[in-house]
């Protein structure tokens, strides 16, 4: 096997202390990807974030898509890199531990572990019965906490039933995703340099965009493509070495990229009203309304909310790899991390890092208003990107001798415009989130200071990643 660590790593580091190989290498490249478009759910994208975008930035919400299309790119090309070179099941948070040191690497992982993993399902789950009630009124806290519970037990039985229920279910999410994307363009309404005019619609009709706003509407749009990275998470499970994670990346983002704004523009240019599609709490019911009828928009409807449950159930197994790897890690108290490092014996999948996943989401949809906090979720992203991003940088700088199965071209162009418009984001947060966002790093930084950084000997152990079959 070709060695993905320096020379000078290697003769420091014995083989010893590389991780072992327990979970399952069982998924090829396409499985891989299966998982990753199904965690970032164009389904979820569409029917569930798009909304929010619509309301924020009217027919703006195309172009926020385009913009966080390009910021996901430059992010793909440091993920596909620093992926490749660390083909390791904690993803983002062993990357920049690794390159920007131990303090900005557990940042990375509250960011990526508890706050998104816990979160980011809720969210989801939320929506899949808002395109249930079209047939029957149902509690949507309920609906999403029983959805992350099938989730979760799905997730511990495999990761290969997992990708192959998922890619299933996948091939139905971008179906109807497809399908509703086809009636728009069929059913024009509009002309194409209206829709594509950044305008928003209040009680005095349309109004151009203001760019602060537009530049709001990019880090939700960020959320809708955050999961292509997920190639990373699964890297342990992939055959075929560092080269197939980073091409992970890169189908991945394309796909999400082509799913989020194609669906958007078609739905705009095929809507009765651009004031009423972008101004509604649910558009696009009101958009299969006004193109078939009830009925139409009660069949449609029910494709919807099988494709959000098949997003559910693609996250949970996602974000149990950063749990499990953090537990491996002694990123906890030990008793903590050592039942969160557990693989079970017969399906091989870090079984209770999922459990934890599962009734964290359970917990949080039930009991809290977890829709407030999808904006947050936005910002965290940004934070995250630009950790992402520095460590793109520094780990040419510091370790020049590093294996890259795959090396970005023209760097650091890709890094550096990926940290200038995730700050130019960032900025344009309200003051609410950028201010949450703070708390969660403070909180972090004092963990590691009280805790981790005076048990450098027993915990938040930095292995080398094992060995591929």
């Amino acid at each position: 096997m070709p060695d993905r660590l320096s020379k000078e790593t290697t003769e420091a580091t014995p083989k010893a202390e590389r991780y072992e190989q327990e979970l399952s290498r069982s998924l090829g490249l396409w499985g891989n990807v299966a998982l990753c478009v199904a965690a970032i759910t164009p389904a979820v994208g569409v029917f569930a974030i798009a909304p929010i975008l619509l309301n924020m930035a009217g027919t703006g919400a195309v172009w926020a898509l385009m913009i966080a299309g390009i910021l996901g790119l430059s992010m793909a090309a440091c993920y596909g890199e620093l992926g490749s070179a660390y083909p390791i099941a904690g993803g983002d948070y062993s990357i920049v531990a690794r390159t920007l040191g131990n303090a900005a690497g557990f940042v990375s992982l509250i960011f990526t572990g508890p706050v998104c993993a816990f979160l980011i399902p809720a969210v989801v789950a939320l929506t899949i019965a808002t395109y249930l009630n079209v047939v029957i009124p149902l509690d949507a806290r309920w609906v999403g906490a029983a959805v992350i519970a099938v989730g979760t037990v799905v997730a511990i039985l495999g990761v290969r039933l997992s990708a192959r229920l998922v890619g299933l279910l996948l091939a139905v999410e971008l179906l109807v995703v497809m399908f509703v994307t086809a009636l728009g363009f069929v059913k024009t309404q509009h002309p194409l340099a209206e829709v594509l005019t950044p305008t928003v619609f209040g009680p005095h009709g349309g109004q151009p965009l203001a760019v602060g706003a537009l530049l709001a509407a990019v880090a939700v749009a960020a959320f809708t493509y955050n999961g292509f990275q997920g190639a990373l998470l699964f890297s342990e499970e992939t055959s075929g070495g560092g080269r197939n994670i980073a091409r992970s990346v890169f189908i991945s983002l394309a796909v999400a990229v082509s799913f989020g704004v194609i669906p958007v523009l078609g739905g705009l240019l095929g809507a009765r009203s651009l004031a009423e599609f972008t101004t509604s709490a649910t558009p696009w019911q009101q958009f299969l309304t006004d193109t078939g009828g009830e009925s139409f928009n009660t069949i449609v409807s029910l494709g919807i909310a099988l494709a959000v449950t098949n997003g559910v159930m693609a996250l949970t197994p996602y974000f149990a790899r950063v749990i499990y790897s953090s537990g491996r890690d002694m990123m906890w108290p030990t008793p903590i991390s050592r039942a969160l490092a557990k693989v079970h014996p017969r399906f091989e999948t870090p079984w209770v890092a999922t459990l934890v996943i599962g009734v964290a989401g359970v917990i949080l949809i039930l009991t809290t208003d977890v829709e407030a906090m999808a904006t947050v979720i936005g910002t965290v992203i940004a934070l995250e990107m630009i950790l992402v991003a520095l460590s793109a940088i520094v780990g040419r700088v510091r370790f020049p001798g590093l294996v890259r199965p795959y090396r970005m071209p023209l760097w650091p162009a890709a890094p550096v415009s990926a940290i200038a418009l995730a700050i130019v984001v960032l900025v344009e947060q309200s003051r609410t989130d950028q201010l949450t966002a703070v708390g969660i790093v403070v909180v972090s930084l004092l963990y590691y200071a009280c805790y981790l950084r005076s048990r450098r000997a027993t915990h938040m152990k930095m292995l080398d990643p094992a060995e591929s079959d």
